[in-house]
């Protein structure tokens, strides 16, 4: 967690030289894949990123953002309901290079590639258990508690992207996650998410 943190720090320290810093903020679809099924989570994310140019259309872009998720899951068996709901929360330090061509002095298109360190901050699961017409919910487990479920990982993807009037930036993106989270030997547990979003460019 400390050496994220000062990626991170040194990321920001990066900015000053930056020429152009954003606040983004957009959609997250997450795909966690568990052995053979999945499941889907949606959510947002929020936060600055930096694009210190080094050389003509070529620039490296870190940045620093918060990531919520939330997933529902559900069934039923005759008179037996259950259902389980999972929140997570998430910090996001990307260092992507991205590649971008003017077509015009207020419109340009660029592309965006590289890695994004991924950590768990916080994963609770509540569940609620339904017989007739009698129902049960169960406090918020902490998913990262048994120590199973890893905190981290290393997502590698890229994403297209359109500036206008130098002010407004609209991005879609793809990442992978590199790592299997899940620290058991006969569990691979991976997570992928799709992101699209708007920044402000100042």
């Amino acid at each position: 967690m400390k050496k994220v943190f000062a990626i991170a720090a040194a990321l920001m320290m990066l900015a000053t030289t930056a020429n152009a810093q954003s606040f983004g903020a957009g959609y997250v679809q997450s795909t966690q894949k568990y052995n053979n099924t999945s499941s889907t989570a949606n959510g947002f994310y929020a936060g600055v990123g930096y694009s210190a140019e080094i050389m003509p259309g070529l620039s490296l872009n870190p940045g620093l953002y918060y990531e919520f998720l939330s997933s529902t899951s559900a069934g039923s068996l005759w008179f037996v309901s259950g259902e389980s709901k999972t929140q997570e929360h998430y910090v996001n330090v990307p260092l992507h290079l991205s590649f971008a061509y003017s077509f015009a002095p207020t419109f340009k298109m660029f592309v965006y590639a590289g890695p994004t360190a991924n950590v768990g901050i916080a994963s609770t699961t509540k569940s609620t258990l339904a017989i007739g017409g009698a129902s049960t919910t169960t406090e918020p487990s902490d998913n990262y508690k048994s120590g199973d479920y890893s905190r981290f990982d290393i997502m590698l993807g890229g994403g297209v992207g359109v500036e206008l009037m130098k002010k407004f930036r609209l991005t879609v993106g793809y990442d992978m996650g590199m790592l299997d989270r899940h620290n058991s030997d006969n569990v691979d547990l991976k997570r992928n998410r799709l992101t699209a979003g708007a920044a402000l460019v100042f």
